[in-house]
């Protein structure tokens, strides 16, 4: 008897480790970052990783700046879940949802979060923890907002995780929110830091895989980019520049920091370019790139120059137009239209301009 009890004990604990284990395939995506994702003007809380990140040149974001009222399982229109307070706000919005090494609070990963804010000048509009946030707050703030992102880009394993990581939590004992605003020169970027422990769930292997994990979602704002947005030039607009003036700055080409490569931000001003291109075959013209003064001139030429080549391919092998009709040139910070010692100068200095041959 002595022996089947022992045999017994053996077995409930090796079931025990069994089930605590997580499946190969889930903890995978757990340690590496989601296909083309990247921190957005604040550094990550050290550790973790990407699970799923959206963006979205020009969007609303809905601040909460009150705890919910109310409750999702009532009838009554008047008891319906809703934020007590909020604030809505445009502009470029980034989403991103954060996988956390084992073993943090929520407390210690906001507080990262927020000293970074603060440290900048970021100023708090609203913030709240547990159930002072409200009776079913996260399932107004964050199951709605989960990301389900589509696509070849992301494994089918990382959408089952991204669809599920706020879809339980206990927010009676651990969730925060911060929100806050941060002024910088040229307009302002708007902060949301939502943090709750995944307690599992139903969902199989999702859940063992997610279950004690500390999941961040960060939204960010920044109203500049609708000003971006503003910039966009129409074909039409650009064939009326070059009878013009012979040459147009067009703001709407998107390089990542320090690189040569088109950001998909840019097909839409590529589009028109090609359009007017198309509908005036006789038209060649010079694609110049334009740099700020940071950095060396040697350096600025040369990256100039890459960007100026990678409009003039892209226009060629994407869209079509000869490439005898497309002359690229890099010049660097030497033909400024603003002066460089200020923020705003420089971005109206970084450009591309199309220039009548």
């Amino acid at each position: 008897m002595r022996k089947l009890l022992l045999a017994a004990a053996i077995l409930a604990c090796t079931c025990g480790l069994a089930q605590a284990q997580i499946e190969p395939r889930y903890a995978k995506e757990l340690a590496v970052n989601a296909p083309g994702s990247g921190d957005q003007l604040l550094p990550r809380y050290a550790g973790s990783f990407i699970l799923a990140q959206t963006r979205k040149d020009f969007d609303e974001l809905v601040l909460p700046l009150g705890p919910t009222v109310g409750a999702s399982y009532a009838s009554d229109p008047d008891k319906k879940l809703r934020y007590s307070k909020t604030r809505t706000v445009e502009g470029r919005l980034t989403r991103t949802v954060y996988v956390v090494p084992e073993g943090r609070s929520t407390l210690e990963v906001v507080r990262n979060y927020t000293g970074e804010l603060e440290a900048k000048g970021a100023r708090t509009l609203f913030e709240c923890s547990k159930a002072a946030c409200g009776e079913e707050f996260y399932k107004l703030h964050g199951v709605p907002r989960a990301l389900k992102p589509e696509g070849s880009a992301y494994s089918r394993e990382r959408r089952a995780l991204a669809a599920n990581v706020l879809e339980y939590v206990d927010p009676g004992q651990d969730q925060r929110l911060w929100v806050g605003q941060w002024d910088r020169e040229g307009g302002e970027v708007y902060v949301s830091i939502y943090a709750a422990t995944q307690t599992g769930g139903s969902m199989g292997d999702i859940s063992a895989a997610l279950k004690g994990r500390v999941l961040v979602m960060l939204d960010v704002l920044e109203t500049k980019a609708m000003q971006k947005n503003l910039a966009f030039v129409s074909a039409e607009q650009i064939g009326g520049a070059l009878g013009k003036d012979g040459r147009v700055a067009l703001y709407g080409i998107y390089f990542d920091f320090d690189k040569a490569g088109l950001k998909p931000e840019s097909d839409k001003q590529l589009a028109e370019m090609a359009a007017l291109l198309k509908s005036n075959t006789g038209l060649k013209v010079f694609i110049v790139g334009h740099t700020d003064n940071k950095g060396t001139l040697a350096y600025n030429l040369d990256l100039s120059q890459r960007r100026a080549d990678a409009v003039a391919r892209a226009l060629s092998t994407r869209y079509g137009i000869a490439a005898d009709r497309l002359a690229s040139k890099g010049v660097g910070p030497l033909s400024p239209l603003a002066p460089n010692d200020t923020e705003d100068g420089q971005e109206k200095n970084r450009r591309v301009e199309l220039v009548k041959q």
